[in-house]
């Protein structure tokens, strides 16, 4: 299934954006965006951003001077449909969404020659193919999306209605073999339980991730396979996956219970006072898991203060990454819906801009930043932006905005830890530290 971006007025008159996985599209004056056009003064320089997860998108304008219409009405945010034009400046694009073009062919009697399992399959999308709740057996919308990865006719699908994902998301469910004990916290990625391995009786973190879409048998294997992969990775500084699984239309996750707090909590604890030696400490403990996770060619994507634990030990405090893979493989596959045009201000701040315009491709360097902006916000308890409102502001900031420098907020920060951090911040990756070894070393001076 895919969404296509036709260009039929405009500098791009003639090119075609295709999109067959949740993906952002952000059109602008800038060199940054998906779409530069540079010569349009029409444009502000981040105009709008599209987020596709097929066959749904949806569009936000990010605070343009000039606006955005959709089928000729100016629009803030709204769902987009097969057939709506979208106007920007001197630019006219047309949304195609395969699924709906497919399917009004084959009501029409055409044949489109495309092949045949997949047409079904997309058929069978398009029309709701007596797809039921697997909670309460309510029958889906006809327009339900559907994750799938090999388009197979035969695959089985999982979905929830909303009632029943409402209601399995707000009260502990029950997962094989483990018996849940208490609530540990709740997320934009699911809810932690503490909870009790009923075989071994060890203590875990459960978490539970109720889909957004419907997911197709081929999608979920895939994110379960890749998440077993990434569960093989064992350090100090990274919270252990210990096992995976899918029931009632829910993903669960057996990890590591880490006895403490996490970096969110401490710098909430007195913001802005926190020590900065300690602080240090936390980052460079933090670098120690990163660089075994690189070297075995694995990136996080999402380093943040929330997903840094802190465990207590008679050594002292040990941070360990949470998470690890997790959003990556989650949001690359679809299974969270619209991410960016939902929720994400607990995302934004801590994301380098990079990741903004192509989630699937963050390297190392990416994880570097979100560190970096970890660590400022722990020492100084602000962001490292001035103005985070909710909306397009928060993405065109991300883009375009300087970090405020933390001497500002914290004036006896040293001046070479300040230069250290402002490295890491860098917009350009390449001015980055080349590795998470090189940034601790940078840090430990300050530990």
């Amino acid at each position: 299934m895919r969404v296509i971006l036709d260009v039929l007025q405009g500098p791009r008159k003639g090119r075609s954006f295709v999109f067959d996985r949740h993906d952002t599209f952000i059109v602008g004056r800038s060199r940054y965006v998906h779409c530069p056009m540079p010569d349009d003064t029409a444009l502000s320089r981040d105009h709008f951003l599209i987020e596709i997860s097929p066959p749904r998108c949806e569009i936000r304008d990010l605070g343009s001077t000039n606006g955005t219409f959709v089928n000729d009405q100016r629009v803030e945010r709204t769902r987009l449909q097969s057939g709506d034009m979208i106007a920007a400046g001197q630019s006219v694009f047309r949304v195609r969404v395969e699924a709906a073009m497919v399917a009004a062919e084959r009501l029409a009697g055409i044949d489109s020659g495309r092949d045949a399992a997949r047409t079904e399959t997309i058929l069978a999308v398009a029309e709701g193919a007596s797809i039921r709740c697997a909670e309460c057996g309510t029958y889906a919308p006809e327009d339900v999306e559907i994750i799938s990865d090999d388009g197979s006719p035969d695959e089985s699908i999982e979905w929830l209605c909303d009632l029943c994902r409402s209601e399995i998301a707000s009260t502990p469910q029950p997962v094989p073999h483990y018996t849940t004990l208490r609530e540990l916290g709740r997320g934009a990625m699911g809810v932690v339980y503490q909870a009790k391995n009923n075989k071994t009786g060890r203590l875990v973190a459960l978490k539970l991730i109720v889909p957004e879409s419907a997911a197709a048998r081929s999608a979920i294997d895939r994110f379960l396979r890749e998440m077993s992969v990434i569960s093989q990775l064992k350090h100090p500084n990274i919270v252990e996956w210990l096992e995976q699984g899918m029931t009632r239309g829910q993903f669960w996750f057996a990890m590591e219970y880490v006895n403490g707090t996490n970096l969110e909590d401490l710098a909430n604890t007195e913001p802005g006072r926190f020590p900065v030696h300690q602080a240090c400490r936390m980052a460079c403990q933090v670098l120690k898991g990163l660089e075994e996770a690189h070297k075995h060619g694995f990136v996080h994507r999402d380093i943040k203060p929330e997903n840094i634990l802190i465990s207590k030990t008679p050594a002292g405090l040990v941070a360990k990454i949470s998470d690890f893979g997790l959003a990556k493989s989650f949001r690359g596959l679809g299974l969270s819906g619209l991410t960016f045009s939902g929720e994400m201000r607990g995302t934004i701040p801590f994301m380098p801009p990079e990741q903004m315009l192509d989630f699937k491709a963050v390297r190392p360097s990416g994880d570097l930043y979100s560190v970096a902006a970890t660590l400022y916000y722990l020492i100084t308890g602000k962001f490292i932006y001035d103005e985070l409102r909710e909306g397009g502001d928060l993405i065109r900031t991300l883009l375009e905005e300087k970090p405020v420098p933390i001497g500002d907020r914290r004036p006896e920060v040293p001046a070479a830890l300040s230069a250290a951090i402002e490295k890491c911040l860098a917009r350009d990756p390449a001015a980055r530290y080349p590795t998470a070894a090189a940034m601790r070393a940078a840090l430990r001076p300050f530990c």
